[in-house]
């Protein structure tokens, strides 16, 4: 063979051997593609599924903070009426025609009038009512009931506004309208806040 063939059979064999390598080098480059765009994708759908999780967990906490802050204003609110549906029926019940909170003050007394109660400590205004007659009517029934007890009316006016003190020797029953009325609230709060707001299980 002579050296002109011998160079142009090694030249072709350089070439075909360089096109070899260069179409691997093709193949690994868009492997290398391929497999950086797969691991890009799933990079990117982590990041998105870490952001939906971060986001639903800001949006159940802006919601959770949001309910919680609208409950404390309804319950305040609530609470608000609560309270003065109470004060109007105290203010109600203080300008009762005077007959009428006679007859409350004389069955409220001997409602309340167990044994061992000798006193009454009465309010100004019920204690003129008590004066003027009414604490002999109560006798009256104390003395039907009880065979012969009766009270008396105590020097000391009480401190509060409206209504009476029960006095025994070791115990005071407190009949003042606030303490009556306190308990009537305490005691039928759930039916008021069923007529007021329907949510009360009476």
């Amino acid at each position: 063979m002579s050296l002109e063939k011998l160079l142009e059979r090694i030249g072709e064999d350089a070439r075909a051997e360089g096109e070899r390598f260069l179409a691997e080098a093709r193949e690994q480059a868009a492997r290398i593609v391929k497999e950086g765009e797969e691991e890009a994708l799933r990079a990117a759908e982590a990041i998105r599924s870490d952001f939906r999780e971060r986001g639903e967990r800001e949006r159940t906490r802006i919601l959770s903070e949001a309910l919680t802050e609208s409950r404390a204003a309804y319950l305040s609110v609530q609470e608000e009426l609560f309270e003065e549906v109470f004060e109007a029926a105290s203010r109600e019940f203080e300008s009762l025609p005077e007959e009428r909170y006679r007859d409350w003050l004389k069955r409220t007394i001997l409602a309340n009038a167990g044994e061992g109660v000798r006193e009454v400590i009465a309010a100004p205004y019920d204690r003129k009512l008590l004066a003027s007659g009414l604490l002999e009517e109560i006798n009256a029934a104390l003395r039907e009931k009880a065979g012969g007890r009766e009270l008396v009316l105590g020097e000391r006016e009480a401190e509060f506004d409206r209504g009476a003190l029960l006095r025994g020797e070791r115990f005071e029953n407190n009949l003042s309208l606030r303490s009556v009325l306190r308990e009537v609230r305490e005691r039928h709060e759930e039916e008021v806040l069923d007529i007021l707001f329907g949510e009360g299980k009476g």
